[in-house]
This record gives C-alpha cells, sequence and structure tokens, in this order.
C-alpha cells in the first residue's frame, strides 16, 4: 500500500510531548468543548483542499487525488441530500443511558437516503483522476442494484470487506459518510455523552484520529474524529483509546517529524494517531490520516494495530492496521 521509499526511521518517544502549538481552525477545542458535531458546510470541501494540498510529490499522490475528487463529489452529494430521518428524542435518551450510540449502524436502521448519495458521487466525481481500477468500480456501481448497493455498505459498516470489493467500498464508504455526516449534524451534542469513550457517541465508530489543541492542560487536550459521521469529542491524554489503559503507553514517529504520534499501547497492541495543532500547519484528520499511512506501516510491523482507515479498508491486512 505504501511505497518502500516510505519507510523512514521511527523514533520513540516514551513520555506524552507538550504542545506548545498555537491556535488553528480547531483550536476552539481549547475552551474544552465535549463534542462537537460536524460542520456540513465545510467538512467535505476542506477535507478535498486538504487532500489536494497533500498529494504534490507525495508518494501515493494518484490515490490523494483520487480521495481529493471523491471529498469534492461528497461535497456536492449532500448539498442536495434528501430529507431523512433521526432516532426520537426517547430513543436517543434511551441508547445514551444504555451507554449506546444513538446512531450506531447495529442499532439504527439506514434508509434510502444514502443510495441517493452513492449514485450523485458516482455522477459527479472527477473521473479524469481516476486510476482504471477505481473507474471500473464506479461504473460497476453504477450498473448495480439497491440489493448489491446494500450489501456491500452492510459489509462495510461490518468491518468486513474483502480485497476484491475494495475498489468499491470506497464509493459506498463516501455515500455512508455523507448521510451519517447530516445525520449526525442534526443531533444535539448535550445528548452524547463522550466519557471515557474510545468509540463515537454519536454513532459508535473508532476515530480516525486524534487531534491535541492548546488548552486544558499544559499538555493540551485531546479529541478524536469519528471515522464514520465526522463527530469529534474529548478524550483524555495518554489514554489507550482501545482499551482504556493508562499503563505501558509509549509513543512512534517518523524521525525529524513532530506534528504526529502514533499512542502505542502495550497491554493490548492496539494504536492510535495523533496530531498536534501548530500555528502554521493545517490539518484534517481524514485527510492527514490518509497523508500518513507510512507510519501504520512501520507500526504495525512491531505488532500494534487499529481499525483500517475507511478508504483503505479491505486493502490494509490486520498486520498493517486492522483492530
Amino acid at each position: 500500500m505504501v511505497p518502500s521509499g516510505s519507510r523512514q526511521a521511527l523514533s520513540k518517544a516514551p513520555e506524552p510531548p507538550p504542545t506548545g502549538f498555537g491556535e488553528n481552525t480547531l483550536g476552539e477545542f481549547a475552551r474544552g468543548e465535549p463534542v462537537r458535531l460536524p460542520d456540513l458546510a465545510t467538512l467535505f470541501r476542506r477535507r478535498a483542499e486538504r487532500l489536494s494540498a497533500l498529494a504534490p510529490g507525495h508518494e501515493l499522490e494518484g490515490f490523494l487525488r483520487t480521495i481529493a475528487a471523491l471529498a469534492a463529489a461528497q461535497h456536492e452529494a449532500l448539498a442536495g441530500l434528501p430529507p431523512g430521518s433521526l432516532p426520537g428524542a426517547a430513543d436517543i435518551a434511551r441508547a445514551t443511558e444504555a451507554g449506546r450510540a444513538p446512531l450506531d449502524p447495529a442499532e439504527w436502521r439506514r434508509e434510502g437516503s444514502w443510495r441517493w448519495a452513492l449514485a450523485r458521487i458516482l455522477e459527479k466525481i472527477d473521473t479524469g483522476v481516476l486510476p482504471a481500477p477505481a473507474e471500473a468500480a464506479r461504473q460497476a456501481l453504477a450498473h448495480a442494484d439497491a440489493a448489491e448497493h446494500e450489501a456491500l455498505a452492510e459489509r462495510f459498516l461490518e468491518g468486513d470487506v474483502p480485497p476484491a470489493d475494495a475498489a468499491r467500498a470506497v464509493f459506498v464508504a463516501a455515500a455512508l459518510q455523507v448521510a451519517w455526516a447530516r445525520m449526525a449534524a442534526l443531533l444535539d451534542a448535550a445528548d452524547l455523552d463522550p466519557t471515557d469513550r474510545g468509540t463515537c457517541p454519536a454513532c459508535g465508530s473508532p476515530p480516525v484520529a486524534g487531534m491535541i489543541a492548546p488548552g486544558g492542560t499544559k499538555f493540551g487536550q485531546r479529541h478524536l474524529h469519528c471515522s464514520l459521521c465526522a463527530t469529534a469529542w474529548h478524550y483524555v491524554r495518554v489514554r489507550c483509546v482501545h482499551c482504556g489503559s493508562t499503563d505501558k503507553i509509549s509513543y512512534r514517529q517518523f524521525a525529524g517529524t513532530s506534528y504526529l504520534r502514533a499512542e502505542c499501547c502495550e497491554s493490548c497492541h492496539g494504536y492510535s494517531k495523533v496530531f498536534y495543532l501548530e500555528a502554521a500547519k493545517v490539518l484534517e484528520p481524514m485527510a492527514d490520516d490518509l497523508g500518513s499511512l507510512g507510519l501504520d506501516m512501520l507500526v504495525g510491523e512491531e505488532g500494534f494495530s487499529r481499525a483500517p482507515n475507511p478508504f483503505v479498508l479491505g486493502v490494509m491486512t490486520p498486520a498493517e492496521g486492522n483492530n
């Protein structure tokens, strides 16, 4: 997945590093906002812009440009998404009291607006940047029926994407993100309890990465960012996202890189990415996770794992990051 040239030396940082970084577009988290719902006006547009900025000269330039085009199509699909439905207030309250996420795909039956988003994405994406396998997958999905779309969605949401489905799953993942982001944005953040949650309080999905902004303590505050609905929620520093352990936590990073570290848990052998927000750097969790897949490869070789980014599900093997 990542060319051999990206295999830079890893360095270990056993102690959590101080941030000392300036504010940027996510700096408002410094005020201690426990849950932040997705901003539909900017979510996919900012993601497309960041991917486009990361692509030039990157070893995965073609892949990043493809996902940038996909994010741009997601932005267009979101603009015309038909009205959907949400759980009622009583259902949300019951789910929260039971420690469940109200939009958990295992609990909340998806409705057909996600397939409308899929059709829109397939129509609007810039096909000029698509490699041949992606274009073949786009055409196959355009001619598939609703039953096949739903079967692909089910496998994706269960995290069970075989390599043969990986190219089609990228488009399915994009459409599901559009539908779930719209639903999450309509929730009331005050109804969601992020306390001690390593999964999204809105939809129960795993985080794609954590962002640390200045504020709260001298080391800053961490917010995890959902891989499906893009909700962000507070999660304490130096604590395993997977098992909750605060013991035997260590860090890995590329030599000479200060804005990104992998937080590794020696107890469960899980890891998560942590980005540190600097004044001169504009970061977007999904985009920068894809732009740093080399770190996943190297940490995976040490035996640590996590749930892969949605856009490489079916491509990255468990040893490379599936948890």
